[in-house]
């Protein structure tokens, strides 16, 4: 069976995904063939590859999965779920926040975690500024911002991969 190099999602928007293929980095014949073989898929409206990165922004409509299984079967690429290398503080503060948030969920049976108190706090705030007059100044404006920010990322039925 030939080495299949993994390839992690690093972005993903409606119609977007691209895609890092960090051993393939500075391989252009590997992109190249990259492009001609998955350009073939219907639901791929462009592909732009940059060797030198050692990604590629698909342009597609439709549920990207059928793309990574034509690439996985054509032995071009395996898409992975990216793990990140966290230190110990990392884990240790991730894990903090998560017992946080379970305590949350489980304390109000599942109706509210921290994103949504965060939410409803940023919001909370920025009401208080209004309130206060502080119309011109951004703090109102900025803990709108992080409250949308927070509740548009804390949503469940968010894809990733």
């Amino acid at each position: 069976m030939p080495d299949i190099p993994d390839a992690f999602c690093s972005h993903k928007s409606s119609g977007r995904t691209r895609l890092k293929i960090p051993s393939k980095k500075g391989n252009a014949a590997y992109f190249m063939a990259l492009k001609d073989e998955l350009s073939k898929c219907s639901c791929i409206e462009k592909i732009e590859a940059n060797p030198l990165t050692g990604s590629a922004l698909f342009i597609h409509s439709g549920d990207f999965k059928a793309v990574a299984e034509k690439a996985e079967a054509n032995n071009i690429f395996r898409l992975k779920k990216f793990e990140a290398n966290s230190t110990d503080l990392q884990r240790t503060i991730s894990a903090t926040f998560k017992g946080i948030n379970n305590h949350i969920k489980s304390t109000t049976g599942g109706g509210l975690d921290m994103g949504t108190l965060a939410f409803l706090f940023l919001a909370g705030a920025g009401i208080y500024q209004i309130v206060r007059g502080n119309v011109a100044a951004p703090a109102w404006y900025t803990a709108f911002w992080y409250a949308l920010n927070i509740f548009l990322k804390a949503r469940p039925d968010k894809d990733s991969y």
